[in-house]
């Protein structure tokens, strides 16, 4: 797959050249197609429907909703994808509805914000038959922004929140709203240029900062000059804060290697204009001879949970390219 990248403002620009000829490098060559990790991937859905999360046989929504994803990017047809679409995005009885508040998309009445962002965005990425509902989610959702554009503080929003409800908005035609939401992750972005990954909220982390780099890049698509200026040095001091923190070809987390993190800041530093070819062909080395990529713990197999998030960074892609307006000429000068 090949998508037109944005023309990147000149704090971005500044920010990646400081680091040309060593990590970043710009570059449109793709990877083959990897038919066996989407082979991995496929089968680690029960009965076609969902990945089973660590209680044997119920779902993990949320990786399941990035396989489905990911197996998308991997060059799967919506007829391939058909049974976990049904499942995933288009059964109430999972979902739940604002009326009937009982599916993955609640915690009882309350709706889960970052997994609502997540589940529009992959429902219009594989155009799911779920228009009405998905109207009525993101309409709860935006409920829920407060009068500066931003959650508003009794939702209790996270960093992966705020990003993929950036997404969903950007990919379900709410272009204002999602401008002023990257706006407002901006705002969130810590004094070292990362931003956190949802749970240890003073610190940054690679793949906090590679999802919200998708935000931002998705985000100022559509932003006004004084948005695009904010998002734009939030990118920039973001690309250069996992510039600092690489440890040459990945990062690391815990004492070891974090696959999941440096796929994101992969997917992130795409996003942004800045390329690594250093960092996928570290992902590369991590794929296993039965497809999956490989973890610290997963002893020279494939992990699914890695593998659920890791396909497009080998492939030099991001989640904001699968959008509509992604490098259009509205991109001129940013």
């Amino acid at each position: 797959m090949k998508h037109t990248r944005f023309k990147k403002s000149l704090n971005v620009t500044l920010a990646i050249s400081v680091f040309a000829g060593t990590i970043f490098t710009n570059s449109s060559a793709q990877a083959a197609p990897l038919s066996n990790t989407d082979a991995f991937l496929r089968s680690a859905f029960t009965n076609g429907q969902f990945i089973p999360g660590f209680t044997p046989g119920k779902p993990d929504f949320g990786f399941s909703l990035e396989a489905l994803l990911q197996r998308h990017i991997l060059g799967e047809s919506n007829t391939s994808l058909q049974t976990a679409t049904k499942f995933l995005l288009e059964d109430t009885a999972n979902t739940g509805t604002v009326s009937s508040p009982a599916g993955y998309l609640f915690n009882g009445s309350k709706l889960r914000l970052g997994l609502a962002g997540k589940w529009a965005f992959v429902s219009s990425v594989l155009k799911a038959n779920n228009s009405a509902v998905r109207k009525q989610i993101i309409s709860a959702a935006l409920g829920k922004i407060d009068g500066s554009g931003d959650v508003a503080a009794d939702a209790g929003a996270n960093t992966y929140d705020r990003a993929w409800l950036v997404l969903g908005l950007e990919a379900n035609n709410r272009p204002r709203q999602a401008a002023l939401l990257a706006t407002n992750l901006a705002n969130h972005q810590l004094s070292d240029g990362g931003f956190n990954d949802g749970f240890t909220l003073g610190t940054s982390s690679s793949d906090g900062t590679g999802i919200s780099l998708q935000a931002l890049a998705a985000g100022r698509v559509s932003a006004d000059s004084p948005q695009r200026k904010i998002i734009s040095r939030a990118i920039a001091k973001a690309v250069a804060y996992l510039s600092k923190t690489i440890n040459e070809d990945h990062f690391d987390s815990y004492g070891d290697y974090d696959l999941n993190g440096t796929a994101y800041a992969a997917m992130g530093l795409d996003a942004a204009g800045a390329s690594s070819s250093k960092i996928q062909s570290w992902l590369k080395s991590k794929l296993a001879a039965d497809g999956g990529l490989q973890t610290p713990w997963s002893a020279g197999a494939g992990d699914i949970y890695a593998t659920a998030q890791a396909p497009a960074a080998v492939l030099g892609e991001s989640y904001s390219e699968l959008l509509k307006g992604y490098g259009n000429t509205k991109s001129a000068g940013r």
